[in-house]
C-alpha cells in the first residue's frame, strides 16, 4: 500500500499543527477567489484584496511545512495574474496548464490555460529529478491536459466535484518537478487528483479537505490508486 493520509478539517488549523519542513513539495489548487459557485456555496471572496487576505495565512503555513529546496506549485486564476509577483515573490515561474477542451464563454478571448505559480523554496538546492534517478522527465513550463476526459467520462468519481483537475496534468507536474519518494502536500484536496497523481508517480501524500462530500470522493480515489500498480504515462 502506498503511503498517504487524508485529513478532514480547515487547512489553516491542520497546517498550524504540522512541523516545519515536514513535506518535500506543495502542489495545490486552492479556490480562486472569483466568486465561484461550489455546489450550494459561493466563495466568500470576489476581489484580489479580500482573496489574498484569505489565502495568505493558509499559503504561508503550507510553505512553512515544505523542506528547503522543495517544489511549491499553486494553481491560480488568470484574472489575478498581475498580482502574482506581489503575492508570491519575484522569483516565481508561471507554468502554463493548457487544456484540450475549453468551456467557451461569450467573450472576445477565452482562457485556454490556467497559470500555476511555481518555484523551489529557497534555502537548499532544488529537490528536482535527476537523470541518475532513473526514468525520464520533462522539465519545461507547459503541458496540455486531457480536460475533455473529466467532462465526458461519466464513470469518473471526480465528476462529482464542480471543478476537478485533469489527472494527466497533475502527474506531469509531480513526475517532472519532484523527486521519487517525495512527500507531497495538498491542503485543498477537492476530488483528490493531486494525491492520486502522487501515488501513481511513486510519491507519498498528505492532503487536507474541509468538505465532507469531497473527502469521501478523494478517499475513494486514493484507496483505489494505492491498491493499483503504477502505470507509466507516455511522455
Amino acid at each position: 500500500m502506498s503511503d498517504w493520509r487524508l485529513i478532514e478539517g480547515d487547512c489553516l488549523d491542520v497546517l498550524r499543527d504540522m512541523p516545519d519542513a515536514s513535506v518535500d513539495a506543495l502542489i495545490t489548487d486552492p479556490p480562486f477567489g472569483i466568486g465561484f459557485q461550489y455546489g450550494d456555496q459561493r466563495e466568500d471572496t470576489n476581489d484580489p484584496r479580500s482573496y489574498w487576505d484569505w489565502l495568505r495565512p493558509r499559503y504561508e503555513e503550507a510553505v512553512r511545512c515544505v523542506h528547503p529546496g522543495g517544489l511549491v506549485a499553486v494553481w491560480q486564476a488568470q484574472l489575478y495574474f498581475r498580482h502574482f509577483w506581489d503575492w508570491f515573490g519575484d522569483d516565481i515561474h508561471i507554468y502554463c496548464a493548457g487544456k484540450n477542451f475549453v468551456q467557451l464563454r461569450k467573450v472576445p478571448i477565452n482562457y485556454g490555460y490556467d497559470p500555476i505559480v511555481m518555484f523551489y523554496k529557497v534555502g537548499a538546492l532544488p529537490l528536482c529529478p535527476t537523470k541518475g534517478q532513473g526514468g525520464s522527465f520533462r522539465n519545461v513550463d507547459f503541458f496540455v491536459a486531457n480536460t475533455a476526459a473529466a467532462v465526458c467520462d461519466p464513470r469518473r468519481l471526480e465528476r462529482a466535484h464542480p471543478c476537478p483537475r485533469p489527472l494527466d496534468q497533475a502527474r506531469e507536474i509531480v513526475r517532472n518537478f519532484t523527486q521519487p519518494g517525495s512527500r507531497v502536500l495538498d491542503p485543498f484536496v477537492g476530488s483528490g487528483t493531486t494525491g492520486v497523481a502522487a501515488l501513481q508517480e511513486g510519491r507519498s501524500f498528505v492532503g487536507i479537505e474541509r468538505e465532507a462530500e469531497y473527502v469521501a470522493i478523494a478517499r475513494a480515489r486514493l484507496e483505489a490508486a494505492s491498491a493499483r500498480p503504477r502505470l507509466d504515462l507516455a511522455i
